[in-house]
């Protein structure tokens, strides 16, 4: 398969993943502050699955970004920044799904507000890489 086709496979597979892990922040960051709402637990199982989701999806994103690159992390300009954000992001984000899977849906109150800090870190890398993404496409 030619490289356009691996171009395109890489972008569509990175929006859904991405927007997966921000709505996870999201809908998390809403069972955090909302503690009196009856929907807490409704936010807080949303949040659950979408950062499972959004990390179990990150794999195809990796997997044919390294198929584009043919395996070369690194690079040069874009490239490298690129690859300088979506590393920590990505092992950022499977880590945090690792993390809700084992504790499950119901964690301390403390751990969930280190939780909610690690994720706004891994959703601001994600979306530096995903500017620096962009910037190759655009050839700067």
């Amino acid at each position: 398969m030619n490289s356009i086709f691996w171009e395109r496979a890489h972008g569509g597979l990175t929006h859904l993943p991405i927007a997966l892990n921000f709505a996870a922040a999201f809908f998390d960051a809403l069972a955090f502050f909302c503690r009196r709402s009856s929907r807490r637990r409704e936010f807080k199982a949303i949040g659950y699955w979408l950062v499972i989701f959004g990390a179990l999806g990150s794999l195809g994103a990796v997997l044919s970004g390294l198929v584009l690159t043919k395996g070369v992390i690194g690079g040069t300009g874009a490239v490298l920044w690129h690859h300088y954000f979506v590393w920590p992001a990505f092992i950022l984000i499977v880590g945090l799904a690792t993390w809700r899977f084992l504790v499950g849906r119901e964690p301390s109150r403390r751990a969930f507000k280190l939780y909610l800090a690690v994720i706004l870190v891994g959703c601001s890398l994600m979306g530096a890489a995903g500017f620096f993404g962009g910037e190759m496409l655009l050839g700067h």
